[in-house]
């Protein structure tokens, strides 16, 4: 199946409604598909000052509709005021084939700029099914917005098999102001091209477990969604530039020179001795979800440098049987004592 939907807010879509609506989608297109596009057209809002690239969402993930799942590649963007005066925002999304997922590279279609609707003007209109997309590849090169970032090319390498792991999906936590499409460009790349539509891809957060496969986001560090999210949450990832980048070794190789890196002898490798230092993504380590630590762990605990220790509980008991016979008898002769101090006291002892 190949289609487009386009959603923003229009006087009048073209199902007739009003505000945020389907505003074109190829003709023919079923309700249920709509619907769940639209589902999955809201924006969310950025941080203080951000711009309107940096609050743009791009995004492959897989949506369902009809009992079957659908890869759908999406880029949604601010885009002025509305009708009314209110913010807008224009949700483009395209349903890929099988040939297209064979051909292209996720992350190298949504940084296609061209292929992406920044605004709607006019009537809303049904659409011609859209062209196949043509062979569209990402060479392995060197990560240099990792380097630049972290000051090892290899921390891509590293970012990439830890999120790999997740059963639900990860958020990748960047310094502000990085150039996240790239970065995740970057990081993708490193995949064998078979691997790359095995998880969705974003640039802003998307919620872990909502969609079917896990969708690997790489986010900037003042995103509101990190506020929201437990500190102890496995599904956030934050690299550490003073930690030596820890990945498989070939990964890591790939990250630091690339494809086109030359061996020691400076003779260029060639593309058929690639599947020396072919990588091959971890399986996920849980089925149902990434493990979460119990909310009562101090940062020490978070770290690894701690370990929760319990507490033991003091539980008083009425007395009973032997006990109760014991504590009987003392308190007879504590009285007896007093009987006899007092006796002595009084004149009893002259």
């Amino acid at each position: 199946m190949r289609a487009e939907l386009l959603h923003t807010s229009l006087p009048r879509g073209l199902d007739g409604g009003t505000g945020f609506c389907v505003a074109a989608c190829t003709g023919g297109m079923p309700a249920a598909t709509r619907e769940a596009l639209a589902a999955i057209s809201g924006l969310p809002e950025g941080w203080p000052g951000c711009s309107d690239w940096e609050r743009t969402l791009r995004a492959t993930r897989q949506v369902s509709w009809g009992g079957t799942s659908h890869w759908v590649a999406t880029v949604t963007r601010p885009c002025g005021v509305d009708h009314t005066g209110r913010g807008n925002r224009i949700a483009h999304h395209r349903v890929l084939d099988a040939a297209e997922l064979e051909r292209c590279d996720p992350v190298t279609l949504l940084a296609d700029h061209e292929r992406w609707q920044a605004g709607w003007k006019g009537e809303p209109r049904e659409l011609e099914v859209p062209t196949v997309i043509e062979h569209l590849s990402a060479p392995c090169g060197p990560a240099q917005g990792w380097a630049a970032m972290f000051g090892d090319a290899g921390a891509a390498a590293e970012a990439l098999e830890r999120a790999w792991r997740s059963g639900v999906g990860a958020w990748v936590v960047v310094p502000a102001g990085s150039d996240r499409l790239s970065m995740l460009a970057e990081m993708v790349s490193l995949l064998p091209m078979p691997k790359r539509w095995s998880r969705g891809w974003a640039t802003r957060p998307l919620r872990p477990g909502a969609s079917t496969a896990p969708v690997i986001a790489v986010v900037d560090e003042r995103e509101p969604e990190l506020r929201g999210a437990a500190s102890n949450a496995a599904w956030v990832i934050r690299m550490d530039a003073a930690r030596p980048a820890r990945a498989a070794a070939a990964m890591l190789e790939l990250a630091r020179r690339g494809s086109a890196a030359h061996d020691h002898d400076g003779v260029p490798r060639r593309a058929e001795s690639e599947t020396a230092v072919a990588w091959q993504p971890p399986e996920r380590l849980h089925a149902g979800g990434a493990p979460i630590k119990p909310p009562a762990a101090t940062e020490a605990d978070r770290s690894g440098q701690g370990a929760l220790t319990a507490t033991p509980i003091r539980v008083e008991l009425a007395p009973t049987g032997a006990r109760g016979a014991w504590l009987w008898l003392a308190a007879v002769a504590c009285v007896a004592l007093l009987v006899a101090a007092a006796w002595w006291l009084w004149g009893g002892g002259a």
